[in-house]
């Protein structure tokens, strides 16, 4: 296995990051919703701190990302970390940098007093679905996504 670095994306890198968010997309054949632009990534997670971005190098070069966040379980009253995507470009992968790259994100999930490591997977994703039971994530049961956007969000936002 080669030698990889995870360090967090630097602001002159929002470019690189939107180009992952792209990729991104054309894998999960979601390329046509992508709306970003580098001065959104450049607001929301460099000067609003929405958001935190992580690269996965090889021989300083990307060949990956991560993006995520932390919620907040009011259950436990302690914080969770959701990664919100991960994306490693298609001649990187299964060469062990997923399984690095979790590891990371799991330390740094404890470092942060987290006791949830979250993420979503798409229901047609099997390779990452395998990929992700394999390393002992379990699958949440019982739970709907629900998602409110676009003009409905702004509709149900204005309703006296």
């Amino acid at each position: 296995m080669s030698k990889i670095t995870i360090t967090k994306a630097l602001r002159e890198e929002s470019g690189k990051i939107l180009y992952f968010v792209k990729e991104l997309a054309r894998y999960e054949r979601m390329r046509k919703y992508v709306k970003a632009t580098v001065e959104d990534i450049e607001k929301n997670i460099f000067d609003d701190k929405r958001a935190q971005v992580i690269f996965i190098r090889r021989d300083e070069e990307p060949i990956g990302f991560a993006v995520y966040y932390y919620s907040f379980s009011t259950f436990l009253a302690r914080p969770t970390l959701h990664l919100e995507d991960f994306f490693m470009i298609d001649q990187e992968r299964g060469k062990g940098y997923g399984k690095q790259v979790l590891k990371h994100l799991a330390k740094t999930a404890l470092e942060n007093e987290c006791t949830r490591f979250e993420w979503t997977c798409l229901e047609w994703n099997k390779p990452s679905i395998r990929f992700y039971e394999n390393l002992g994530g379990k699958p949440l049961r019982g739970w709907i996504p629900f998602r409110m956007d676009g003009k409905q969000l702004v509709k149900f936002a204005k309703e006296e």
